[in-house]
């Protein structure tokens, strides 16, 4: 999934002349993520799984359940002097779910903003649907 996601953000974002995406992992350096340390620009980090049950059945192995796979995205800007393309920015980004290819039972997605000290920090989360017995 992460891949596809990259691939689409990469594509969604290509006539963006203020961000870029990067290839990397979003991991720390000296506890600080790269995001951070990088405004501007995208980081797509390494997708999970979460199952949950969706319908109970009698008898062992008969559930159905709900594989959720999740991916998240960063971006960190100035809080004080946002990019003018910011708009679009986070438009293109959420508008990957529908680029990314994935033959899927649902993709969802959506993102939080937090300010930490002089950034702000775009989270968003990609939740690929998808259920199995």
């Amino acid at each position: 999934m992460r891949s596809n996601l990259l691939a689409a953000i990469t594509t969604a974002t290509s006539t963006l002349t203020q961000f870029s995406v990067s290839q990397e992992l979003p991991w720390d350096q000296n506890g600080q993520p790269l995001y951070r340390k990088n405004l501007k620009k995208i980081y797509v980090g390494p997708d999970r799984v979460e199952q949950t049950t969706l319908i109970a059945l009698v008898g062992p192995g008969q559930d159905v359940y709900q594989n959720d796979r999740i991916a998240e995205v960063y971006l960190a800007t100035d809080a004080k002097n946002p990019p003018s393309q910011l708009n679009q920015a986070i438009t293109s980004i959420l508008s990957a779910r529908d680029l990314t290819g994935i033959v899927n039972f649902g993709t969802e997605s959506d993102y939080v903003v937090e300010i930490q000290e002089d950034v702000l920090v775009y989270t968003f989360e990609f939740r690929l649907n998808v259920a199995t017995t």
